[in-house]
């Protein structure tokens, strides 16, 4: 890693406020990972998205709001230092989804991440070298009926939790474009957008609509025989490279605002 000493300054006003976390913690099989994106020079920001295995996504679980509880620790004697992530939770009850949950996902290699409500931050524990493991415990008193979760890595590793900047892959696109579009609406939000195949000669996409700064969103190519293009615009591609959406191609980019209202789309990556 190339990190060069500098300063490091107060975030902020208010900046150690708590309990800012959103109440969907994203999990998912480190088994059902076909490639994990390296970190940068510094060994904190993953820029690339995480790639699955055909059929395969992250979930989502619901935890009480005031009862998430993320963190990470420095362990180890000297010349074998190193950091463990934990994450834990409340569920309320003990449904039967969720005892399903806990059946199937207790032993597997976890990776999870938590967004926050202030920011576009998501952030990524466990490493593909060092999991998470869980642990549960189900409760139910006069007082209170929850299941808690823990997941803590089972080894120490090199990294502190990572700043994840990819998209979130789940079991369906957050929403699918129609076909000849020439705007994304990005409304619905951080995820993945399925575009549609032309009706009659491939659609030129140039700008997108409903954006946030500094989300990141990626387009999923739908192949056929007029698939959409981009080219330019209010996107800025990687060395100015033209991209089609051909079957199976995605693409990444991330939101900057640019002006009081215009907006440019930053390539991440490509495949």
């Amino acid at each position: 890693m190339s990190y060069a000493n500098v300063n490091v300054d107060k975030p902020g006003r208010n900046s150690g406020i708590g309990g800012n976390k959103k109440d969907k913690i994203i999990l998912f099989d480190f088994e059902d990972v076909a490639s994990f994106p390296s970190r940068d020079s510094k060994g904190v920001v993953i820029t690339d998205n995480i790639a699955f295995n055909s059929g395969a996504h992250m979930i989502t679980i619901y935890g009480s709001v005031d009862k998430i509880k993320s963190g990470s620790t420095s362990e180890g004697d000297i010349d074998a230092e190193g950091f463990i992530h934990t994450l834990e939770f409340d569920h309320p009850g003990n449904s039967v989804a969720i005892r399903e949950f806990k059946t199937n996902w207790v032993g597997r290699n976890i990776g999870a991440v938590v967004q926050y409500c202030n920011s576009n931050q998501k952030a990524l524990f466990g490493t593909p070298c060092s999991p998470m493991r869980m642990q549960t415990k189900w409760e139910d008193t006069k007082d209170k009926n929850s299941t808690v979760i823990t997941l803590k890595q089972a080894a120490k590793c090199e990294y502190e939790v990572g700043d994840y900047q990819g998209t979130l892959t789940f079991d369906a696109p957050v929403a699918t474009e129609a076909a000849d579009a020439t705007s994304i609406n990005l409304a619905p939000g951080e995820g993945r957008y399925q575009l549609t195949d032309g009706t009659a000669a491939p659609a030129a996409i140039t700008t997108c609509s409903n954006a946030v700064d500094g989300m990141v969103f990626s387009l999923i190519g739908s192949g056929g025989s007029h698939p959409s293009t981009i080219s330019g615009t209010d996107f800025m591609l990687s060395c100015g490279t033209a991209w089609t959406a051909l079957s199976n191609a995605e693409i990444t980019f991330k939101a900057f605002k640019s002006g009081s209202s215009t907006w440019k789309f930053i390539e991440l990556s490509r495949k």
